[in-house]
């Protein structure tokens, strides 16, 4: 075991912490801690003495823990046996983040699950040393922005699932469009992800979404395309919407006489058309009710009515009347 004299911080600028790798110490060595650094003592898997930036002349009245301890094991001989680690309490940013696999949320308005992907990128710093050294510190001589990246990966994954979701339904968000709440989504995550990063001593100073996002392939995706398409017909043609759906349908059946068979077929063919020859009867050559259609009447009236033309009893009378003629 080698004899130190002088310990300081050698590592990378991505170490968060930082072992010296000698543990041979001896009493009046020369402890230089750099700004943003913490230096922690620690012996039997125990955090002992810490010291803040500076530099120092290693005595017992400045290591008073450590110090009784190693009287206790060895009685007072020098040199003696510890680790010195160097924790960097800056703020690390740009740490990735992101979903393996895709994560499936229903669509609040329509019901439909989707396939949704999600990355981004947080920033840490070390809060509490011996929370750290205790929870994060292994058996390697550092840990780094990897590592945290390895250790966090799936606590952050499997909680942004489960807020997602709930933000998703909360604030009734649409899916196609998720991509533009970012930073609401981001603002209700930051205190849950706190919490989960405080038992390991750190604390979150950055949290970014930077792509939420369903593959364009997704059947999901296709079925919330079709179902907002729906929508903005039947906003567009109201009463007539249900007449345009009945139409397409009997071109799609049209269109696949060899699918079925039998008189079920033909039975279904026969009332489709049916059905088709009665709305037909009932649209002009210009898409609208003609004027003898009962809804047009009715539609009239209404008119009339809110015009203060007949009263609301006539209202009433003459379109009850139509109603019974249908």
């Amino acid at each position: 075991m080698a004899i130190v004299d002088r310990l300081k911080f050698n590592g990378g600028h991505d170490d968060i912490a930082w072992k010296y790798p000698d543990e041979g110490i001896t009493w009046g060595a020369q402890l230089i801690v750099n700004e943003s650094q913490e230096a922690v003592f620690f012996k039997g898997g125990q955090v002992h003495d810490q010291f803040g930036p500076g530099t120092y002349t290693l005595k017992s009245n400045n290591i008073p823990l450590l110090e009784k301890f190693v009287n206790m094991a060895f009685g007072g001989d020098t040199p003696f046996a510890a680790e010195v680690w160097f924790i960097s309490k800056q703020i690390f940013q740009g740490i990735g983040w992101g979903t393996k696999t895709p994560i499936q949320v229903e669509d609040p308005k329509f019901g439909i699950i989707t396939n949704l992907r999600a990355f981004g990128v947080y920033g840490i710093r070390v809060a509490d040393v011996r929370t750290f050294v205790a929870q994060v510190i292994g058996t390697q001589g550092k840990t780094t922005t990897e590592s945290i990246q390895n250790l966090m990966l799936s606590t952050i994954v499997s909680d942004i699932e489960e807020m997602l979701s709930q933000v998703v339904h909360e604030q009734n968000i649409d899916i196609i469009r998720i991509n533009t709440q970012r930073s609401k989504i981001e603002d209700a995550f930051k205190p849950l992800l706190a919490k989960k990063f405080e038992r390991f001593g750190i604390a979150i100073e950055q949290f970014e979404i930077e792509s939420l996002n369903i593959p364009q392939d997704d059947p999901g995706f296709k079925a919330l395309q079709q179902a907002k398409a729906d929508k903005a017909q039947m906003n567009i043609l109201g009463d007539q919407y249900a007449q345009k759906r009945m139409l397409d349908i009997g071109e799609a059946s049209a269109k696949n006489e060899g699918a079925g068979g039998g008189m079920m077929q033909a039975g279904m063919g026969m009332g489709m058309g049916q059905m088709m020859g009665n709305m037909m009867g009932q649209m002009n050559v210009s898409g609208q009710p003609a004027a003898n259609d009962p809804a047009a009447k009715i539609q009239k009236l209404k008119g009339m009515l809110d015009q203060g033309l007949i009263t609301q009893e006539e209202f009433n009378a003459k379109k009850a009347k139509l109603l019974d003629e249908m």
